[in-house]
């Protein structure tokens, strides 16, 4: 049976790795908590936690919490497409976020409310885009940049800021996660799960407090390592346009 079943840990931390390598590139139950034992007699039954469960009992609980959420925040440290990359960014199931992408060649803001999208690049990425960039650059200088969420130079990137898309792929199933030790996660108890493909080690860790969400996946070996973290499960993302003279409208540039 292991040797067919899907690896569930593995196939998250690539679904979350993936948007935000695409956002890049182009500018998963109800609470599962405690079940609570009966009150009647001298010695009441023992309350069961998530962390009773088995790893793949867990894996699939936490990926379908998880899916549940309206809106969250996902932060990344690690590789992606062989380049290092830190990335934070806020959003929810209407499609609206705000976030930064930290690359190699630069900072990069975004920022989608409703139907309209707003990009900002800081002078180390203008720089490195050559003379472009620097002829862009004295354009725009430190303003947003303006654009309609559903054109096709925006809608790749902007559907990275969708939370259903995101997480579309988190889908209880069949799964060989190994549960491991109980720890906590910025203060939030949780339990660990691994799974290994080759050289790769994936680590899920998953809350044992409340709805039980994905609150960390560590990715180990391989050729996109790193660390991408969950919070703010539920929470506004908080994403409001910048006024009118602080952005400029490229749809309008464009003719």
């Amino acid at each position: 049976m292991h040797a067919t079943a899907t690896p569930r840990i593995k196939r998250a931390a690539l679904t979350l790795t993936l948007g935000a390598a695409t956002a890049a590139a182009t500018l998963g139950l109800a609470a599962c908590g405690t079940l609570a034992g009966s009150d009647s007699g001298s010695t009441p039954p023992k309350k069961k936690t998530i962390a009773d469960l088995t790893g793949p009992q867990i894996a699939n609980k936490a990926l379908a919490a998880t899916k549940s959420a309206t809106s969250l925040t996902m932060a990344l440290d690690g590789k992606v497409d062989g380049d290092d990359m830190t990335f934070r960014m806020s959003l929810d199931k209407k499609g609206d976020c705000t976030g930064r992408f930290e690359t190699s060649d630069g900072d990069i803001q975004l920022l989608k409310v409703g139907d309209t999208a707003y990009l900002k690049f800081d002078d180390a990425y203008w720089k490195s885009q050559g003379k472009d960039g620097e002829a862009a650059k004295s354009l725009i200088a430190d303003r947003w940049m303006k654009t309609k969420a559903t054109g096709s130079d925006a809608k790749d990137l902007t559907a990275a800021c969708d939370l259903s898309e995101a997480l579309s792929d988190f889908e209880g199933d069949d799964n060989v996660a190994k549960k491991g030790a109980l720890t906590t996660v910025d203060g939030t108890p949780a339990i660990t799960l691994t799974e290994s493909d080759g050289t790769e080690r994936y680590t899920m860790y998953v809350a044992t407090k409340g709805k039980p969400y994905i609150l960390k996946l560590v990715t180990k070996g391989g050729k996109e390592p790193g660390t991408v973290t969950l919070s703010g499960f539920n929470k506004p993302v908080g994403a409001k346009a910048p006024a009118a003279k602080d952005a400029v409208d490229l749809d309008k540039l464009g003719g």
